[in-house]
């Protein structure tokens, strides 16, 4: 039988852009006592790996669901994790999604210049990067299609081809030189992944090099 509540709603809010906290504020005080736990080390981690119930989180860290409760509060407190949606157990109880607040946490000691400059760094390559993976993911796509249509019109020739017993042997022949060649010519680097790591090269130097002009 079907179920009418999902067990897990997408969650709904996205985390912000990454925050950076000074090791002399209140903030840091908080963030400090809420990870000092390595049990909340690994809730938090496990959250950045994907929105998650308390319920999920006790499956997946090993712990009581009291205790993850208790994490879970004193993070939230801190602001390291937010509420981003509502999941189901299995029998049909609401629980909370809890998700990260921030794309990334960055501990920051330095003065306010510094801390500008820092903060404009990671927002810039983080937004460049969401970029560039999704035109990698573009790329692999059309680069998928395309090697599908490429092998769909080698088979309607080789079918047109292969009229009789000669025709048949000698496409046979064609075939196994062609797929020779292409082994042979194949490269070494898938082409989107090769796509998105000269990419990354490219913006971490742009970024470097404003950073260095901002300096």
């Amino acid at each position: 039988m079907a179920r009418l509540l999902p067990l897990r709603a997408d969650p709904e809010i996205a985390p912000g852009d990454p925050r950076l906290v000074d090791v002399d504020s209140e903030a840091a005080d908080e963030v400090f006592e809420a990870l000092s736990s390595r049990t909340a080390r690994r809730i938090l981690s496990v959250l950045y790996d994907d929105a998650r119930t308390p319920t999920e989180i006790r499956e997946e860290v090993g712990t009581s669901l009291q205790n993850v409760h208790y994490h879970l509060d004193k993070l939230q407190n801190a602001g390291l994790i937010t509420p981003a949606g509502t999941g189901y157990s299995e029998k049909g109880k609401e629980m909370t999604v809890f998700a990260p607040t921030n794309e990334s946490v960055v501990l920051f000691a330095g003065d306010e210049r510094q801390q500008s400059l820092l903060r404009g760094v990671l927002t810039r390559l983080v937004g460049a990067i969401v970029l560039l993976a999704g035109a990698t993911l573009g790329l692999q796509y059309a680069l998928a299609n395309w090697f599908v249509q490429q092998s769909g019109a080698e088979t309607a020739g080789a079918d047109a081809a292969a009229d009789g017993a000669m025709a048949a042997e000698e496409a046979a022949r064609t075939t196994a030189t062609a797929a020779a060649s292409a082994a042979g010519n194949a490269p070494f680097l898938d082409p989107a992944l090769a796509f998105f790591l000269g990419g990354s090269f490219i913006i971490l130097l742009a970024i470097s090099w404003w950073a260095y002009q901002q300096a």
